[in-house]
């Protein structure tokens, strides 16, 4: 099947693109959102029947819309001619398949719209005498109102398009999420064509292709980066049940597997570090999920290669500018404290046991390190980096985790530690305590040795590491 890519690189030259509003396509959007009727039978098959009922009347209201509605036609068109460049499979017997479809074609059409009128926006130069006068939007910009709709129609297509066609262990269960996620699961037709790897496939290269546009992007990643990300990991890595399937079986070819690997690793390296690791976590197995009931259920255990693939990818994090403050950042800032701030702050500030986890994976040199030398020399200023925290309400753990990991460092590589964590912090002591080691040049009167700031912060590290030792938090 061809990339969704090929859509998206020939429609903004079209006539059709120039002429159709943002309102229009956010409206046929909201068309295809629209409740159905409820019913105060609540027995699980009644809330089926619902389920599929309005999206059937959804699609056929709009389906109404473009042959009735002279007003349409121009979103007609470009939506067809958007859905025969793109050539993935869009009709099927399973109608939330056909909803998902029509879903996924419509953000395409929003998609590229808004790159067309961005495109064409020109906003002059601003006026001196009016240095206070706001700057004139652009034309793509979306309103709150607007960015709710379309939030609401990305929770419908990664809950129909992507979670559906997961494999056991991989991301979190939708039974385990929502009641209305119970209900997908059930209603959902796997055995109908496409199959289900040609579903997942289409939809998460659908959603990074609306993605493309930077505040769509947003709205994508913000909620839904760990369901897309499993997604790419299934389709990139997941081992094919049989190892001699002729290329006819195949669902997906290994240009397809390729593309998905690459994606997958292109959007942790793009979003903000701390969440592609918090996802990466809880995709490598996270805890115990409670569904809508209160009960707690207990998920299927990721599958071997996942948890291996995870692993791998973590340590890609960790070994990245500032990973170290990123995998940090990333399991404290889940348990609401750090910058995310939340009401479970300040509680969270007192869960030691969390920061000597994360100074546990600190210590331990990852597989893809060349040496543990070459992993010391790379973490360790970053882990000195965090004696020094700025952030008040999180300064206290990420100081609990830089003494635990240098502790951690110090009795599993000692000499390694002391070249490059004691060293290092000692260094400003060491040159006040050690005159016989400076050359003649610095020796001249008046040159200044250590800053009183260096000398201070030296003293308050040691200070620091030795409550640690003697079991002072």
């Amino acid at each position: 099947a061809a990339s969704v890519m090929a859509a998206v690189t020939q429609a903004p030259g079209s006539r059709v693109l120039e002429k159709c509003g943002l309102e229009q396509i956010l409206e046929a959007l909201k068309l295809l959102l629209s409740p159905g009727g409820s019913g105060s039978n609540s027995l699980q098959s009644t809330k089926h029947d619902i389920l599929l009922a309005t999206l059937k009347s959804n699609l056929s209201a709009l389906e109404d819309k473009f042959l009735k509605d002279p007003h349409w036609k121009i979103l007609k068109l470009l939506r067809d001619e958007i859905a025969n460049e793109a050539e993935w499979p869009q009709d099927s017997v399973d109608v939330t398949w056909r909803f998902t479809s029509q879903t996924l074609l419509l953000l395409l059409c929003l998609k590229e719209t808004m790159l067309c009128l961005a495109a064409d926006f020109n906003p002059g130069k601003p006026n001196p005498k009016t240095p206070e006068t706001a700057p004139a939007l652009s034309p793509d910009t979306l309103s709150i109102s607007q960015q709710k709709t379309v939030q609401s129609v990305l929770q419908f297509v990664v809950t129909l398009g992507v979670c559906p066609y997961l494999a056991p262990g991989v991301g979190v269960p939708l039974r385990f999420r929502t009641e209305f996620g119970a209900v997908v699961q059930d209603v959902v037709c796997l055995s109908t064509a496409p199959s289900a790897t040609r579903r997942l496939y289409t939809s998460c290269r659908a959603l990074l292709s609306v993605a493309q546009h930077a505040s769509l992007g947003s709205l994508v990643f913000c909620r839904h980066l760990g369901d897309i990300a499993a997604g790419l990991c299934q389709l990139g890595f997941c081992p094919s049940k049989r190892s001699s399937l002729s290329p006819e079986e195949e669902v997906l070819t290994e240009e397809e597997r390729a593309l998905s690997r690459k994606a997958l690793r292109d959007i942790l390296d793009q979003v903000y570090q701390p969440l592609a690791v918090r996802e990466l976590l809880i995709l490598q197995g996270g805890p115990p999920q409670s569904c809508s009931e209160g009960k707690m259920q207990v998920r299927c255990r990721a599958p071997a290669w996942l948890r291996r693939l995870c692993g791998q990818l973590l340590s890609e994090r960790l070994m990245r500018p500032s990973g170290v403050q990123a995998v940090v950042r990333g399991i404290l800032e889940g348990a609401g404290a750090g910058a995310a701030g939340g009401s479970d702050a300040e509680a969270t500030a007192a869960d030691w046991k969390k920061c000597d986890l994360i100074a546990k994976i600190l210590a331990s040199c990852p597989q893809q390190s060349l040496s543990p030398e070459d992993y010391y020399r790379d973490i360790c200023p970053q882990i000195l980096d965090l004696f020094h925290f700025q952030d008040k309400l999180a300064a206290r753990q990420f100081q609990r985790v830089a003494t635990t990991t240098f502790l951690t460092m110090s009795r599993e590589q000692p000499q390694l530690a002391a070249k490059y964590l004691l060293q290092p912090m000692l260094a400003p002591l060491h040159r006040c305590l050690n005159t016989a080691e400076i050359p003649e040049s610095d020796k001249v009167p008046g040159t200044i040795l250590v800053t009183e700031e260096q000398l201070s912060r030296c003293i308050e590290d040691i200070y620091k590491e030795i409550r640690k030792t003697s079991g002072v938090v």
